[in-house]
């Protein structure tokens, strides 16, 4: 016979109820930097070591898309790359945590928006790490022609040794971008220097029909060309995820970097596209198109210009490769620890203690990613674009939501609001234009969607949990955790209280995640209306990996004091109540543990007022009880 579901109930309509599900708070960030560290020059060379790289493979990509009008294309995009960009300092001081688009789409439309947003720049990162390895191996081949001639597997072998280095736990930092970022554009401003010297009328005559062409393209044509050539900008978002690493005010440091960003790249990008495609000569365009950049300094300054521009390039690129895997695991890290990933991702290495289960998906992706494309820099730029546009749209989309509901609806809202629509116009068009990038970003998207649902919901922890050596070993971490709370006054574990359950019988159970006094109040009441004397709270500890160390399984300050708040509560009643804690890998099971161990008839919890509806339904603590407490157990939801 099918077991009858527990009845569930939901009381009260009160402030200060704690929700099961945690909102994600996410920080990913590209490097390892201290905080409140980072002044306005410190912020520009981080973000330009990323935005900085696009020039040295975009102006080929896009010619062999859109030919002759690249270096108009990349300009139209300047109109709304400024307002975007003022935007995103925007966001920085709005969320001084950080989390960029993952904290802006939680907090204008939900937490899973915020997942979903996480995933667009998960995918952005699989895709800049590929990207730009290839890239900069493909500069580095203009000197080891070896690599030309073996480009995958030199790909491949480059991120796996990116992968040891992370593994290892080799750090950047910002003094070493700044290094960098100077050396990046004092080579690009040679490289425009002695091209602008170098050239003759003829070839400024050349430059000017370039930035007339495309007068015959039909208006879907260009909005195709106009949506490509936002790859020009990738990296700008990597500036949301410095805020908790910059001096304050942020409200200062941010804009300040953001103007240095905006100058050195209008000052270079355009230009060195501009150069390249209208000067370089077409069997180069043809041929070369991996380099146009080396390709141009050499025909205008040699080979010390050449070499200048393969360094930089190849180094700046490989560096932009190791920033988007350390962004990409940062991610992972902070979805997983609101419950949208599974906590494997979070076990550590016990050598080096870095989380090397989540390295090893960041760059195993992109090392697929390779293969499938075959290491071809059109396809993974289609393929960049497409979650690169994602995320621009729900940056800029939210932070208008967020303007909106604050009544900030001048002309900065509206400035915003068209650049919102001119991103989502783009990114429409790519989706159509591009269906192989749409059908294989989307479906990345879908997997990690579908992975962060089921992790939320506890499907994965059920059957990993479930299996018999785990299980044991699980139980016998239980035991060992429990055992710290023997020094602990006034609080006990649930093996201890399944031993004073004669002494103190009671119906009712709450389960509490921190201060609650009107749930606690609610308990007191029903426990006195049917004549008890006394009510278990419970603290669950949740730990994943409860076999990684003793460390873990220590009681926290957060639990402590939920507990010892609920005793005082229950005091203010002359009502005995008995503090209990225990951990799992899941709140569910050890609720339902407990409620059949102390042999309540009740449990009580508390939902959030904002969003009740949706914790009851999509709750995974709610869910899990529903499936796991006994039929005869009622459940009672205090709202």
């Amino acid at each position: 016979m099918e077991q009858q579901q527990p009845t569930v109930g939901v009381l009260g309509n009160e402030e200060g109820a704690e929700p099961p599900l945690r909102e994600p708070s996410v920080t990913p960030r590209k490097s390892e930097l201290q905080p409140h560290q980072l002044s306005p020059l410190l912020v520009w060379a981080v973000v330009f070591c990323d935005i900085g790289t696009s020039v040295y493979y975009v102006p080929g990509i896009l010619y062999s898309q859109v030919g002759a009008m690249t270096p108009l294309f990349i300009m139209a995009t300047v109109v709304g790359f400024i307002p975007l960009a003022m935007k995103y300092q925007e966001i920085c001081w709005r969320n001084p945590e950080g989390g960029g688009v993952v904290s802006v789409a939680t907090k204008a439309f939900s937490p899973r928006w915020g997942v979903f947003g996480g995933f667009l720049i998960i995918v952005s990162y699989f895709f800049t790490i590929a990207i730009s390895a290839v890239s900069g191996l493909h500069y580095l081949a203009t000197i080891v022609p070896f690599i030309d001639e073996h480009i995958i597997l030199s790909t491949v072998g480059a991120l796996a040794l990116l992968t040891v280095i992370n593994i290892i736990g080799i750090r950047e930092s910002a003094m070493i971008s700044l290094t960098m970022a100077i050396a990046a554009l004092i080579v690009d401003l040679v490289v425009i220097g002695v091209t602008m010297i170098a050239i003759g009328p003829p070839q400024w005559d050349q430059v000017w029909r370039h930035l007339h062409a495309g007068s015959e393209l039909s208006t879907y044509r260009l909005l195709v060309g106009f949506s490509s050539a936002w790859l020009a900008f990738s990296g700008l978002e990597s500036i949301s995820q410095l805020s908790p690493a910059m001096r304050p005010p942020i409200r200062t440091t941010a804009p300040r970097g953001m103007w240095l960003v905006i100058i050195t790249v209008l000052c270079t990008s355009p230009f060195l596209s501009l150069f390249s495609v209208a000067l370089l000569p077409d069997a180069v365009k043809l041929h070369e198109s991996e380099r146009f950049i080396s390709q141009l300094g050499a025909l205008w300054g040699g080979f010390p210009v050449e070499l200048a521009v393969v360094i930089t390039a190849s180094v700046l690129l490989l560096f932009a490769a190791n920033t988007g895997i350390i962004g990409a695991y940062h991610v992972f890290l902070a979805l997983a620890s609101g419950g949208f990933l599974p906590q494997a991702v979070t076990w550590r290495n016990q050598q080096f203690g870095t989380p090397h289960l989540a390295i090893g998906v960041a760059t195993l992706l992109p090392v697929i990613v390779v293969l499938v494309t075959k290491a071809e820099l059109g396809l993974l730029g289609d393929l960049y674009v497409f979650g690169l546009l994602g995320a621009f749209v729900m940056s800029s989309g939210g932070l208008d939501v967020i303007r909106w509901r604050q009544g900030q609806r001048g002309v900065s809202f509206w400035i915003g609001f068209l650049t919102t629509v001119m991103l989502s116009v783009a990114w429409a068009v790519n989706l159509v234009e591009k269906q192989h990038a749409t059908l294989f970003g989307g479906a990345l998207i879908a997997i990690g969607m579908t992975i962060s649902v089921a992790s939320q919901q506890g499907y994965f922890s059920d059957v990993f949990y479930r299996i018999p050596f785990i299980a044991r070993l699980t139980q016998r971490r239980i035991s060992e955790a429990e055992r710290e709370t023997e020094a602990i006054p006034n609080l006990i574990s649930l093996s201890e209280a399944s031993e004073i359950v004669s002494l103190y019988p009671s119906r009712t159970l709450v389960a509490v995640r921190g201060p609650n006094v009107r749930l606690i109040d609610e308990a007191v009441a029903r426990e006195k209306g049917w004549g008890g004397n006394a009510i278990y709270v419970l603290y669950v500890e949740e730990r994943a990996g409860l076999f990684v160390g003793a460390e873990a399984q220590e009681p926290s300050g957060e639990g402590i004091a939920a507990l010892r708040f609920a005793v005082k509560a229950a005091q203010r009643h002359g009502f005995e109540l008995i503090p209990v804690w225990t951990v799992s890998y899941n709140a569910a099971e050890a609720i339902a543990r407990a409620a059949e161990i102390l042999e309540v008839d009740t449990v009580m919890m508390g939902v959030s007022r904002r969003s009740a509806v949706y914790h009851l339904l999509r709750g995974h603590v709610v869910n899990g009880l529903t499936r796991r407490l006994p039929a005869s157990c009622h459940l009672l939801l205090f709202n």
